[in-house]
């Protein structure tokens, strides 16, 4: 397996922030996050008639080429043409839908390099995806994904002599070629020259080996739009999820 780092204007998360979606508390050391969207992550049955979709920031975000930043992994109901628009506070984005009985759509937000979401200050967002269905779906049948991970997403005061970060996965993972990514405006990657990432015996856990500095946020990602090294024993790829903190000074 190889370790794979770039610095790239990334995307997608299923349970954004791990276990669920992050605070609404914007910190300004921490890049912009998606702290809520429209339908729901995993959300079943949604109806079809359903014209819009939305995502919205912990914060004001610039207007500039939002649409381009929106992918969607497979069907794409946006129709032809269409524009999306942000609400009178700058942290709602809406786009026309045309939705179709019984598909799951996967939705991707800053998959593009050059094309991302950022804030009224220029920093980028964290990656945000997520899964819906206009039909009945049981949990397997969506994307595997991560649950959970370690330093929590939004943690501000990790400590620096911490030596692994891990991230959680739904369901075991095959072995193979991994992919750990930096998230959008990130600065230095944390993990040292030849260090290691690894998974755990029951293949639920990932390992990446880091080397981190005091005062410093770290935006990191597992799996990338054109980086999809975990999969499930199906050969899925897993949602590339993205996430954040900061360690103390």
């Amino acid at each position: 397996m190889t370790l794979r780092s770039f610095a790239c204007a990334v995307a997608l998360v299923m349970t954004h922030g791990c276990a669920g979606l992050v605070s609404a508390q914007p910190n300004p050391d921490l890049p912009p996050s998606v702290v809520d969207c429209t339908p729901k992550p995993f959300e079943t049955n949604v109806d079809p008639g359903l014209t819009e979709l939305s995502v919205t920031f912990d914060r004001p975000m610039s207007a500039e080429g939002a649409l381009t930043n929106i992918r969607f992994l497979g069907v794409n109901p946006i129709p032809q043409g269409t524009e999306g628009r942000w609400d009178g506070t700058g942290t709602v984005f809406t786009v026309a839908v045309e939705l179709q009985p019984d598909v799951m759509y996967c939705v991707a937000t800053n998959t593009a390099k050059g094309r991302v979401f950022k804030d009224t200050t220029g920093k980028m967002a964290t990656n945000f995806t997520w899964c819906f269905a206009t039909g009945e779906r049981a949990p397997e049948d969506f994307p595997p994904h991560v649950v959970s991970c370690t330093p929590a997403f939004g943690a501000t005061d990790v400590d620096f002599r911490l030596r692994e970060v891990t991230f959680t996965f739904d369901r075991p993972i095959a072995p193979g070629d991994f992919s750990c990514v930096l998230q959008p405006g990130s600065g230095e990657y944390p993990a040292p020259r030849g260090g290691s990432l690894t998974l755990s015996d029951d293949r639920l856990t990932g390992t990446l080996e880091v080397r981190l500095s005091p005062g410093t946020t770290y935006a990191l990602g597992v799996n990338d739009y054109a980086y999809c090294g975990y999969k499930d024993t199906n050969g899925r790829p897993v949602l590339p999820f993205g996430w954040c903190f900061r360690t103390a000074e």
